[in-house]
């Protein structure tokens, strides 16, 4: 397949990504807000919530400290890359989780922070779909290329994509924090 055609596929499969991010977020909001689950399920459901925090943001945590060492030169694209291949599916795991077991919560969508934290999943899940481009950039460069030898445009990228994936996640754990809080 042409360099064009791969493009084109990687688009087509990022756009699909976009419209599924979407539709699960609506699914676990409609099924979070018409369902009022039985008392028992409430503690395993926020077991599984904050069981899958942990896991999607200690994976995002994981992958932008190895891109840092990449930027700090004490690891390679290459290590960046291999990382990003096996913990990108457990930070996708975290968020899929986060939907399934939220809409067992019975999310108050009338309360701001609720509001303020689904946009804030929601901006993770659609940066995790934006950064396979992403990585399809970084993988046509040799793995040994240092930080400050990339095109600007991509370094401004990979510091952008951090930082919007960190804080996304850390609000929607402090706006999860408070509305427990507050409950």
């Amino acid at each position: 397949m042409s360099l064009p055609e791969r493009r084109r596929s990687a688009r087509h499969r990022r756009a699909l990504a976009y419209w599924a991010v979407i539709l699960g977020l609506y699914v676990s909001l409609a099924v979070g807000a018409s369902l009022v689950p039985p008392a028992w399920l409430h503690m395993p459901a926020l077991f599984a919530h904050l069981g899958s925090v942990i896991v999607g943001l200690g994976a995002a945590v994981v992958l932008e400290f190895t891109g840092l060492l990449w930027i700090a030169d004490r690891r390679s694209l290459g290590d960046l890359r291999m990382n990003e291949r096996l913990i990108s599916i457990v930070a996708w795991i975290g968020i899929l989780g986060l939907l399934a077991s939220g809409a067992f919560l019975h999310p108050n969508l009338s309360d701001p922070k609720t509001i303020v934290k689904m946009l804030a999943v929601l901006l993770v899940a659609m940066n995790g779909v934006a950064m396979t481009r992403l990585t399809d950039e970084l993988g046509r460069l040799p793995a040994q290329v240092p930080f400050r030898s990339i095109p600007r445009s991509l370094k401004v990228w990979c510091v952008w994509s951090a930082v919007v994936s960190q804080t996304g996640w850390w609000t929607a754990v402090i706006l999860g924090m408070l509305n427990t809080a507050s409950h």
